[in-house]
């Protein structure tokens, strides 16, 4: 009987050792939740690399809900590189350690909230065998204004300066997959659901420099439609949405049309979210997520849906053309270097060139108001702050501007600020009757 008890001791204390011999082996790069205001994002995949602040050695480690690529990696280096502030797929934490394993700071973007250089939370990070290894977390504060925390945990390959992450494997543009498309979830509005059915994919114009990927879903079928996101828009297929993104997951334009909502197809592009989005080889599928419910014109809404659909090839007159640098950077490199000299870059005019009403602004701007005296210029928008602030962020990067340091988004006010060579932009923007005020504070323009 003792000799039985001890085999069977024997056997579970090894498989014991097998669970968690198994449990360790299976550590995620990186996994973990992050709160911002009202809603908390599920990170799954993390990065890190050596980066410089202040003449000091520091590791960063961001962990993100989509993949960062290592085209995206590239560009936030080099905007790092330039002072800039970095930015990953949406939503992202993005903590900062001293080399002895000490958590300096942390910024975080997600649901149209950014925050940015925060000093309080704890983490650890350990660095053997070119791998750093750690967790990090900071305590939400339920009264807080702005609610903000995050609990992460990571163990990934870190990157020295000047190495890369593999490249990615090139996409296959169609031909469209033979897959049937299905859309599961929910769409409510005012807690009502409306039973999204259908949904389909295809190419629209290009946005700010790279290809653009329209989604519609609606509660009756527009596979017939030659212009389903409109007729959707105009109710015509039941309660709809319609969402605008590029091939890495980020969205630039989200339309809500709900049955149950009074106010209907407005814009809400930065209360949205991808999640395990891809396209490949003919087809596009992932998940889309307000993390929760939005408020938006004191009514709300929410999304969680998964979907997949076929996406062909993309036509010709929606392909990206080579821009004017690269054409430019080939013409120079066939010509004599005494040349260059003489050569002036076809690129954006200067910003002094451009004219404070020449500015990308809402594309429902109202009330403007100019102040060339003191440089400035105030407008009105229907849409909410963070609404508000996604559509100006977008379209003042297609205008040239880049983020100047980190902004503060939350739905009660925001500030974003902008620069473009010599040229600055501070914009305030806060509520307003249901929409928002926005204003301009510039330096560096033409008020002519």
């Amino acid at each position: 009987m003792i000799n039985k008890f001890i085999r069977l001791l024997t056997v579970m204390i090894v498989l014991d050792a097998v669970t968690l011999f198994a449990q360790q082996g299976a550590t995620k790069p990186g996994e973990g939740t992050l709160t911002l205001s009202k809603k908390t994002f599920q990170l799954a995949h993390a990065v890190a690399y050596e980066s410089a602040r202040d003449g000091k050695e520091d590791l960063t480690v961001v962990l993100s809900a989509q993949p960062v690529s290592n085209e995206k990696l590239k560009k936030a280096l080099a905007t790092e590189k330039e002072g800039g502030f970095a930015e990953f797929p949406s939503p992202y934490l993005k903590l900062i350690f001293k080399k002895t394993g000490e958590l300096k700071n942390w910024s975080a973007i997600g649901g149209g909230t950014t925050i940015g250089g925060s000093r309080d939370g704890t983490g650890e990070l350990k660095l053997q065998d070119g791998r750093v290894a750690g967790k990090a977390s900071a305590a939400v504060e339920p009264d807080a204004l702005i609610r903000k925390g995050f609990d992460v945990r990571f163990d990934v390959a870190l990157l020295k300066n000047g190495e890369e992450l593999p490249v990615s494997t090139a996409k296959k543009y169609g031909p469209a997959a033979n897959v049937k498309p299905s859309v599961t979830g929910d769409f409510k509005g005012n807690g009502k659901d409306a039973q999204l059915a259908y949904v389909s994919a295809r190419w629209g114009e290009p946005f700010s420099g790279k290809t653009g990927i329209v989604l519609v879903f609606t509660e009756k079928d527009h596979s017939k439609a030659t212009k389903p996101d409109i007729d959707a828009m105009f109710g015509k297929f039941g309660s709809a949405l319609i969402i605008s993104l590029h091939e890495d997951g980020d969205i630039y334009s989200c339309q809500v049309a709900h049955s149950a909502l009074k106010k209907q197809g407005f814009s809400s592009s930065g209360s949205i979210e991808t999640s395990g989005f891809t396209y490949d080889a003919g087809k596009v599928e992932g998940e889309l997520t307000t993390n929760g419910p939005v408020e938006t014109f004191g009514e709300t809404w929410e999304v969680k849906l998964k979907f997949v659909a076929p996406l062909g090839e993309i036509p010709k007159e929606f392909q990206v053309a080579e821009s004017i640098d690269t054409k430019q950077a080939s013409t120079k490199s066939e010509k004599p270097e005494a040349a260059e000299s003489d050569e002036k870059p076809a690129t954006q005019p200067t910003a002094p060139d451009l004219n404070a009403k020449d500015l990308a602004l809402t594309k429902d701007a109202s009330d403007i108001e100019y102040k060339a005296l003191v440089g400035q210029m105030s407008f009105k928008s229907k849409l909410p702050v963070t609404s508000a602030c996604a559509e100006l962020t977008a379209s003042l990067q297609g205008q040239g501007w880049a983020k100047d340091g980190s902004d503060l988004i939350t739905a009660n006010s925001s500030i974003l600020t902008r620069k473009r060579g010599p040229a600055s932009l501070t914009i305030f923007v806060k509520p307003d009757n249901g929409g928002s005020e926005i204003k301009m504070m510039t330096k560096g323009l033409s008020w002519d």
